[in-house]
């Protein structure tokens, strides 16, 4: 585009800052803050990178985003390059990772005065409120998230789009010398990776999209009035999605018997609902057990047993009709909240303590010093800015009752996880609604047949709406390749795919090699 030469430089790598060792090298590179006015005011962009270990067998740079919106890049991979990439991919590629635009160490949106009172929102917020008297409130808490944003960074907070950090990844891969992208996004990582697509359909050379979104849903809707009757991830079926993998929790835990703690007495499907009962009547806290709940099923391997005996432990504390104590109240809105902390997607929480101030000068930002612990806010800016939802609190106070009946417990969470978009200052700004068929490139979609985020039914229609992709399913639980059991025939297929471009057979359903309590499948 006219007017972004200046932008195209060598990226200068270095050593690390916070705390992150060799060898990870890290830089930062400046873009436009608004791509319509190029030679304006610039913003910087975070980056790492861990070198290939096989020089001579590089192919390029692999540019990863681990999810979110909001999620920092720069510390995601400094934490996961080791745990998430074969030996085989670090060894042929470089794996680099940014920081969008307005997040963590790129010039952070700030939409408090501090980290400390930021954190403090985000503990009021219940997330979803419970019983519907508790509306008002919370109707008010949420709206005042956009107000504050609006209050202390108005520029930023039009210029955070995906499609503004679509832009930014056409600059980065140009600066580190790769000719086309190579790309795997995970989760709303998918998002970005679809969108670049088809802004630049001639620029990709490679592109894994793994829990994918249905981009047309998350934007506006698949059907005309969608964008006024259905918050995103209704729209999207993640209240179903989320009740199918719980589903499969209960099945699995059935099959395990006693390896399972939550199997004792069988019929798990009615001791469930006999629990959601119990919160429902006030017992313990419903938002706490369902966000608990629906947060532990995107690790399957790492969190279901677990989930399992703490759920017994509740049943059995108010199998006579008391209340939850005071302490295992405490102990379960803590388990609640690391569930979330600990989740690639929202709705967020406050995360405990944030981590240290970040770099200065934000743009359009009244705060006195910059934050780098802002991945709530950022979550909100970005999602509200791509996406339309409904803006009367009537939809949402009708629809938390019929999906709360139709999909108990998760309709209802789902319902008001993106509260804050409904009276969002800038809703839908510099949005891509489309066309999501451009890519010249085939693109490998990877999903899960049970994922509680991104559902089986979302992937499937985002690969038909790229048209020039491939889906390739993995019959097993969890939200993307992170977390779902493993599969040798996956990872074999998104290696071949990532090196030499060779795409699994159409139709292609992947096994698991492992099953949560220790089953074989």
């Amino acid at each position: 585009r006219a007017g972004l030469s200046g932008y195209y430089s060598k990226v200068k790598w270095a050593a690390c800052s916070h705390g992150i060792a060799r060898p990870f090298q890290c830089a930062s590179e400046p873009v436009p803050l608004n791509y319509a006015d190029p030679g304006g005011r610039r913003i910087k962009i975070a980056l790492i990178r861990l070198p290939a270990a096989d020089p001579k067998k590089r192919i390029g740079s692999l540019f990863v985003n681990f999810g979110g919106p909001g999620g920092p890049g720069v510390t995601d991979l400094a934490s996961r390059a080791y745990t998430v990439f074969s030996s085989a991919v670090r060894a042929r590629f470089d794996l680099v990772s940014w920081d969008p635009r307005g997040i963590q160490y790129s010039d952070p949106l700030n939409c408090f005065a501090s980290a400390t009172a930021s954190q403090g929102y985000f503990n009021s917020d219940p997330v979803f409120p419970y019983p519907q008297t508790q509306e008002p409130a919370f109707f008010t808490l949420n709206a005042q998230l956009g107000k504050d944003c609006e209050q202390r960074a108005p520029v930023l907070l039009r210029h955070i789009s995906t499609t503004d950090t679509a832009r930014d990844l056409a600059l980065l891969r140009r600066d580190v010398g790769d000719k086309k992208l190579t790309y795997l996004g995970f989760s709303y990582g998918t998002v970005i990776g679809a969108t670049y697509a088809n802004l630049f359909p001639g620029n990709v050379r490679a592109m894994v999209l793994d829990g994918s979104l249905d981009f047309k849903g998350n934007v506006t809707g698949d059907q005309p009035g969608d964008s006024s009757r259905y918050p995103i991830d209704v729209r999207q079926g993640v209240d179903k999605g989320g009740q199918d993998i719980f589903g499969r929790f209960l099945t699995l835990c059935a099959i395990a018997k006693s390896k399972c703690a939550f199997s004792v007495g069988g019929n798990l499907p009615a001791k469930w609902a006999t629990l959601l009962s119990r919160a429902q009547a006030g017992q313990l806290s419903y938002q706490n057990l369902m966000i608990y709940a629906y947060y532990d099923m995107e690790k399957p391997i790492a969190d279901w047993p677990g989930l399992a005996s703490y759920l017994q432990g509740l049943y059995t504390a108010t199998s006579a009709g008391q209340v939850l104590s005071a302490r295992r109240e405490a102990g379960l809105a803590r388990a609640a909240s690391t569930a979330v902390s600990q989740s690639l997607t929202g709705p967020p929480a406050a995360k405990g303590p944030a981590l240290a101030a970040g770099r200065p000068g934000q743009a359009g930002t009244a705060a006195t010093a910059a934050y780098a612990g802002n991945t709530e806010e950022a979550y909100y800016a970005i999602q509200c800015a791509d996406s339309l939802v409904p803006t009367q609190a009537s939809v949402y106070h009708n629809l938390a009752s019929s999906e709360d009946a139709a999909v108990p417990g998760f309709g209802r969470l789902i319902v008001y996880d993106t509260m804050p978009c409904a009276t969002w200052p800038a809703m839908h700004t510099d949005a891509y609604n489309g066309p999501w068929n451009r890519s010249r490139t085939t693109i490998l979609v990877i999903n899960a047949l049970h994922d509680p985020f991104t559902p089986i039914a979302g992937a499937r229609a985002g690969a038909r709406e790229l048209v020039n992709a491939r889906l390739l399913t993995v019959n097993g639980d969890g939200h993307t390749s992170m977390y779902v059991e493993p599969s040798t025939c996956r990872d074999h297929a998104e290696l071949a795919y990532l090196v030499s471009g060779k795409l699994p057979a159409r139709g292609a359903v992947c096994p698991v090699n492992a099953l949560p309590f220790g089953l074989t499948p």
